[in-house]
């Protein structure tokens, strides 16, 4: 165990420390000292075998390159280890303080706060350092006709260039999945997307002040045509930069919220042209400026290899259960050796109703609990989820207790490394509507688990807000744990559960029990020629995506080497008899496809020898018969209102806090709303806390988190 730590602890410091090495070329590089050194390194780097090229690579690519292979072996190992999980956990605890409840960015915590100052921060520098050197040295231009003020225009124009460069950099790190960095950090897929969102809009900003400025200038000397047509042989190709433009502009303007709603399938279709975007931007800017942002490119392009070989495979449902609130419960057979923790997603897709669209559906099963089934549940909101519905309806119209083969596809499960839960006295959740979902697997898993564990968290207080007393059946999964009671132990000793009905009306002195109990009528069908081929395989663990990191890394860096020294010898030719720069743009995608290609390859190989490892041929533990043998020590209380919405804050503050207790976690999955009154609470809660000095009686935190899925 200590030697297991040792290793987390070097892990974590060789990690930071690269991404410390990468954050600080970013700082320096807009600076005179950086720009006269780097000149000196070019210049002695063309002389050896690694060249400019292969400078440009190790010290632009590899820091962060390095960084994440290092991120990737800490996650394979302190997700092993619990008690490393719950260590990191406790150091993140800070960062969930929500500090604004009210913005047009939604409820930020401290830590995306500071992190957005900071990126904002270092733009403002970037942007500075470059003006103030490109101002104090600039002369009239007699090539491009420009005046002083038309230069220092021309200036202002391309430096917002490279604040968009600086954000392309970072953009494709948010929506990782497989190899999701922000993992190390606590934060899931569907909470970080929002982070691509915002990157996304100032990129498209900085392009948009770049371009415009720079044809402003052209325009008043009467030479935009001209320019802008124009396809040089050596440095930035204009047309190639017109072309990324109005891409940018296209692809933002589909995925603006009330178009991407409304037409997903043109948003979708639209975004695959980021494609295209990044091949003109390498045409564009050159090959050394592609460097500065191609550590993302590189870790997106192996996430999507990885997602799409492993979505190939089409498995088949081994059973569904469909509810009155016009809900399905989808069950899948998977590997016993397929671990996930609560709150994970799996992508899902049907191409009986759509061959494009993947929708994300939280697990409401435990893998402690099931280790060789799977389920999620699917509530009706928009076209794709009714089609779900109505197909599962009309195929169990059959006069059969099986339904017909139904093929499907997934993707997953991704989730968080850490059981964030576990670190909490006492849980609070809050759930409007579908919200109910990932509540559901983490109430699956406290129940699986032994209530003697140190640092358990024993006392849970549900709250659910719904519109019509019909949609209770949500609750349906976990109904006999809410519902029975038995001789085990269960790691919750407590539970609390308060309903709010807001569109009916009722008896407030309606048993709970006897609604849950006549709401939990389904229909449950068990699928036709399921096989040991049907088995869900799961993603490629940490060690493998490490592996896979470094091996393009490094065949990537080995072929541009090769390509620049035995393919072109420029030696001291004249500028004009040089290659032109589409030679080494080209040099750059011969180079990505083949590391690219030779991960694929890797992967397959490994997928083909692993394939017989897949098979099961029971249908696991029967998960209604744990719940009720692990339901036996709680104590339970239930409330039920009708015809009114709760107030959240009124509600919270009325939660009970013990003594000894310190911590509670407050989980909300809801709109936003819903979100935004359970963070102002817990900022207020938690700002009183700390302001409370009378050392009478140690105040207790309540620690916010939202678990968000309008993707």
């Amino acid at each position: 165990m200590e030697s297991k730590r040792s290793l987390v602890m070097v892990l974590r410091l060789s990690m930071v420390a690269m991404l410390a090495v990468w954050t600080c070329i970013w700082i320096l590089k807009p600076t005179r000292l950086w720009k006269r050194s780097w000149h000196v390194a070019e210049g002695r780097a063309g002389s050896t075998f690694i060249g400019e090229s292969g400078l440009n690579v190790v010290v632009f690519c590899f820091p962060f390159l390095v960084a994440a292979v290092i991120s990737f072996s800490y996650v394979s190992i302190s997700s092993s280890d619990c008690r490393l999980r719950e260590k990191k956990a406790h150091l993140a605890t800070g960062f969930s303080l929500p500090v604004i409840s009210t913005s047009p960015f939604g409820v930020l915590l401290l830590g995306e706060l500071l992190a957005m100052l900071c990126f904002v921060i270092f733009l403002l520098w970037t942007y500075y350092s470059n003006v103030s050197s490109d101002f104090k040295r600039i002369t009239p231009s007699k090539t491009l006709h420009l005046n002083g003020m038309q230069l220092k225009m021309m200036s202002l124009g391309v430096r917002f260039g490279s604040l968009s460069e600086a954000c392309l950099a970072v953009l494709l790190l948010p929506i990782l999945r497989g190899m999701a960095l922000f993992r190390v950090v606590g934060i899931q897929f569907e909470a970080s997307v929002r982070y691509h969102i915002w990157i996304a809009n100032g990129m498209m900003l900085f392009s948009l002040l770049h371009g415009t400025i720079i044809m402003s200038v052209w325009g008043s000397k009467s030479i935009l045509l001209e320019e802008i047509t124009k396809w040089q042989r050596t440095g930035r190709i204009y047309l190639a930069g017109a072309i990324t433009l109005v891409i940018g502009l296209t692809i933002w303007i589909t995925a603006l919220p009330a178009i991407r709603r409304k037409y997903f399938q043109l948003f979708y279709s639209i975004h695959n042209l980021y494609i295209v975007f990044i091949l003109f931007f390498l045409l564009h800017a050159g090959e050394r400026h592609f460097y500065l942002v191609f550590s993302g490119v590189m870790l997106f392009a192996l996430d999507k290899v990885l997602r799409l070989l492993h979505s190939r495979r089409v498995v088949s449902l081994l059973s569904a259960r469909i509810f009155p609130c016009r809900a399905i419960e989808l069950t899948f057979r998977k590997n016993p050796s397929l671990k996930y923790t609560p709150t994970s997603i799996l992508f899902v897709k049907i191409p009986s109703i759509s061959k494009f669209q993947w929708h994300p559906f939280s697990i409401i099963s435990s893998s402690k609990m099931e280790d060789e089934k799977l389920s999620i549940l699917v509530k009706c909101h928009g076209r794709w989820t009714n089609s779900l519905y109505d197909s599962i309806e009309s195929m169990s119209n059959k006069a059969s207790d099986h339904l017909g083969r139904l093929s499907v596809s997934v993707e997953g499960p991704y989730g968080p490394i850490n059981l964030s839960y576990e670190r909490y006295d006492r849980l609070v959740l809050v759930a409007g509507g579908s919200g109910i979902t990932p509540f559901l697997g983490i109430l699956q898993d406290m129940a699986s688990r032994n209530h003697s564990r140190k640092n358990h968290t024993a006392k849970v207080h549900l709250l659910y807000v719904v519109r019509k007393l019909q949609d209770l059946n949500m609750l349906t999964p976990v109904s006999t744990l809410l519902l029975h009671h038995s001789p085990n132990e269960s790691q919750i000793t407590q539970l609390k559960l308060s309903i709010f009905v807001t569109q009916e009306q009722g008896s407030s002195s309606s048993s709970v029990r006897e609604i849950l109990g006549s709401m939990s009528q389904t229909k449950a069908f068990i699928v036709e020629q399921s096989s040991s081929k049907d088995v869900l395989p799961g993603p490629e663990g940490p060690m493998w995506r490490a592996g896979i990191t470094g091996l393009a890394s490094i065949v990537f860096l080995i072929c541009i080497l090769c390509l620049n020294r035995f393919c072109i010898h420029e030696g001291k030719k004249p500028s004009k008899d040089k290659s032109p720069s589409w030679v080494y743009d080209l040099f750059v995608i011969c180079s990505f496809a083949i590391a690219i290609t030779s991960c694929i390859m890797a992967t397959v190989v490994s997928q083909w020898r692993g394939s017989a490892d897949g098979k099961c041929t029971s249908l696991g533990k029967n998960s209604c018969a744990t719940l009720e043998a692990k339901a036996q020590r709680m104590e339970l209380d239930y409330e039920i209102n009708f015809g009114r919405r709760p107030n959240l804050i009124d509600v919270l503050s009325e939660e009970p806090v013990e003594a000894g207790e310190t911590k509670v976690g407050v989980f909300v999955c809801g709109p936003y709303s819903m979100q935004e009154s359970v963070a102002l609470f817990c900022r207020s809660y938690s700002m009183g806390a700390m302001l409370r000095r009378d050392g009478k009686k140690k105040k207790c935190s309540f620690l916010f988190h939202s678990i968000n899925f309008s993707l």
